[in-house]
């Protein structure tokens, strides 16, 4: 996992080449990602995909983890803020099978580090991050959030 402001997204290219081009896109984008509608908006195929969403927050109880096997997720914050917690997948038990199809797992388990999400941060989250996204972070918030689906 990597957390850190979005002004320091350069810092974390050469990863991957599906990471580096959804790096440099959101870098280029970024002052019109707001326009987009929301939606899965493809990049690069199936390779890099931007997906704007918009939600209210819900209370930490009714978050559960997910993980992903083939997509790497950056996360970040438009308009409003959350929290999310994240932690190692090994640890946790599956609460249903994984959805292959949808590449999502939702996992049971305590604790996880707890991430402040406004305005101007990132989480990138790869295959062995389980994260909580969503939740309330000091009161409940209406959020416009841009999760960017990388190929592992």
């Amino acid at each position: 996992m990597i957390y850190d402001s979005l002004k320091n997204l350069h810092r974390y290219t050469g990863l991957t080449a599906n990471l580096d081009t959804a790096i440099q896109y959101v870098q280029e984008k970024l002052p019109v990602l707001n326009t987009l509608p929301e939606g899965k908006h493809p990049i690069e195929g199936d390779r890099v995909i931007i997906q704007v969403m918009s939600y209210e927050t819900k209370d930490l109880s009714a978050a559960k983890f997910e993980a992903h096997r083939k997509y790497i997720d950056i996360q970040f914050i438009l308009e409003g803020k959350e929290a999310c917690y994240a932690c190692h997948l090994e640890g946790l038990k599956p609460e249903e099978p994984f959805n292959e199809e949808k590449d999502v797992g939702f996992f049971k388990g305590e604790g996880g580090a707890f991430l402040p999400l406004p305005e101007g941060v990132f989480a990138i989250f790869f295959p062995w991050d389980a994260h909580k996204p969503s939740c309330d972070w000091e009161g409940k918030h209406r959020v416009r959030k841009v999760v960017v689906k990388v190929r592992a």
